[in-house]
């Protein structure tokens, strides 16, 4: 949805620090689930039935047949973020996330229009720091539709952009940084954290959306160039899941996508994982009335040997009323309003945070020391048993809601979402089933190696958000 706020989330160790771009209309939202089920069974319902293959010109394409609804998902991953683009040239990804939907040579500017015409729902776009995708849900009568208005802007949106959309667009794109940066509540410190965490010469600095000085330089000659050196078959991976014949689908594939002409992938940057180098601490005034206080992490990248431990841990400190740091920071002590603890796991390097909203009154001294011996008993004694087998449980049932839809939020969860996910990581759509296991592996001592090893006071970014004088007068 444009001009909607990015957040974080450890479900999955799905990296959902995604900028949205287009208006979203869900599918009908997956029913809750009273009880758990054994590790047996959810391992068993997450097997995702998928054929994958290449087509000539390099597009990779993944079907998921369920006829079980008169739905289906389309999917598209273009396999560029901000770890793909030129130096000085940050939020080029989330900028053509907005240009995509500006039209293309034949189906004109028609994108939202026909999709709501053909009872289309949950049409959206976002950008995460390693790829950029678009879906959409349809009634299955209009695959062929769907079809066809993604592979036109795959092959032609650049035929009709002109100076004037480009400036609208960027403006679009400053504007929503405004919104969810410079002017909202703790957004200055999020850039902070980022910033720190991805000092200039990472592929990840300057967050997704970019910086105002890069967004204006910007040139049509820019982006002319990084739409055909990424926005291009070889760079993309389709997936349809839903009620579909295959044979059929195939064909249609085929006749849309495979008369695209064929260009070569661009490599990859390849930049070996490291921890921070040394701890940093920086202090953000901002007109806020609660203060926070936020420890940011570097930790290994998505899917590889700690992060399911990580993702428990997590699970573990933060993200309900049992958990750690609630019990401790809100239940306790009362030194915080809310508390937070999150993983994002990505390619490069994944990112662990913890946070909490400091309550009327208290300081940011007292809660900055109470996170940390949290963490450092966390560490020390490890989880116990109810802990562990909660915050598995956790992890479980949110992955069985997700397989509830064809396309989850953000287009990284539901069916078609997973299985993108999985082939852009591990090169294996159907490695769900495997990651239920090594979640259900984990064991106490597995959290506190990795939080030992990841989670180090030497190797973080501490930001202390202080309210601002005159929002304090203001509260007062």
């Amino acid at each position: 949805m444009r001009n909607a706020r990015a957040a974080l989330a450890i479900t999955l160790g799905l990296s959902a620090l995604t900028l949205p771009s287009s208006r979203a209309r869900a599918e009908p939202a997956a029913p809750s689930h009273g009880s758990a089920p054994s590790s047996a069974t959810s391992v068993a319902a997450a097997e995702i039935p998928f054929e994958k293959f290449k087509l000539g010109n390099g597009l990779t394409v993944i079907l998921h047949s369920d006829r079980s609804l008169p739905l289906v998902a389309v999917n598209v991953w273009y396999h560029v973020g901000p770890a793909n683009e030129p130096a000085h040239r940050s939020g080029f990804a989330h900028l053509f996330e907005h240009l995509m939907f500006e039209g293309s040579k034949h189906v004109g500017r028609e994108f939202d229009r026909i999709l709501e015409s053909i009872g289309a729902t949950n049409s959206n776009g976002t950008t995460s720091w390693d790829r950029t995708n678009y879906f959409e849900t349809a009634p299955s009568e209009n695959l062929e539709t769907l079809l066809w208005l993604e592979s036109d802007r795959m092959g032609f949106m650049i035929d009709t952009l002109t100076q004037q959309r480009l400036d609208v667009q960027r403006d679009v794109v400053k504007n929503e940084r405004r919104q969810s940066y410079e002017n909202a509540p703790y957004g200055p410190s999020t850039l902070a954290m980022l910033n720190a965490l991805f000092p200039e010469g990472h592929p990840y600095n300057g967050a997704v959306i970019g910086s105002m000085q890069d967004l204006s330089a910007a040139s049509m000659a820019d982006v002319t160039e990084f739409f055909r050196q990424y926005y291009a078959p070889s760079n993309a991976t389709l997936c349809i899941a839903g009620d579909l014949d295959v044979a059929q689908a195939k064909a249609l594939i085929e006749r849309y996508f495979g008369t695209l002409p064929d260009r070569q992938r661009p490599i990859a940057k390849a930049v070996p994982y490291a921890p921070l180098a040394k701890a940093e601490r920086l202090v953000v005034k901002e007109a806020v009335t609660l203060e926070q206080v936020s420890f940011g992490y570097r930790s290994p990248p998505a899917y590889s040997a700690d992060d399911p431990a990580l993702d428990v841990a997590m699970a573990i400190l933060g993200g309900g009323k049992a958990t750690r740091l609630y019990q401790r920071l809100v239940v306790q002590t009362k030194l915080a309003a809310d508390v937070s603890a999150s993983l994002e796991s990505n390619q490069l390097a994944s990112i662990a945070s913890l946070s909490a909203t400091v309550a009327t009154g208290k300081s940011t001294i007292a809660v900055e020391r109470e996170l940390d011996a949290v963490l450092a008993g966390l560490i020390k004694n490890g989880p116990s048993a109810a802990e562990l087998a909660r915050a598995k449980r956790r992890i479980l049932v949110g992955t069985l809601a997700s397989l509830e839809l064809l396309n989850g939020p953000g287009g990284e969860s539901g069916r078609a979402g997973l299985l993108q996910r999985f082939d852009q990581y591990m090169g294996d759509p159907g490695y769900l089933p495997k990651w239920l296991v090594r979640v259900e592996q984990v064991q106490a001592k597995d959290v506190q190696r990795a939080l030992q090893a990841s989670l180090r006071p030497d190797a973080r970014v501490v930001v202390i958000t202080e309210a601002a004088p005159a929002a304090k007068e203001q509260d007062k």
